[in-house]
């Protein structure tokens, strides 16, 4: 699941029982530019949006991550 705001997308992956939030930049080609910007583990994708969001000191990447619809 993919969700993009401005220059930044988030992404949710399933794995060993939990899901992982990750946040990347994105270039004008569309492709990440540099490192993931944040990422973080949690048992459900709410979870691991918080946790997310709670690594970060960028207003920008808490927004993107606190507009992003978790189902």
């Amino acid at each position: 699941m993919t969700h993009h705001h401005s220059n930044l997308r988030v992404r949710f992956y399933p794995g060993s029982g939990q899901w992982t939030c990750i946040v990347q930049r994105m270039g004008a080609d569309g492709m990440p530019a540099g490192d993931d910007v944040v990422s973080a583990v949690g048992p459900t994708k709410h979870e691991a949006r918080d946790n997310a969001a709670n690594k970060t000191d960028d207003d920008e990447v808490r927004e993107a991550l606190n507009q992003h619809d978790v189902h």
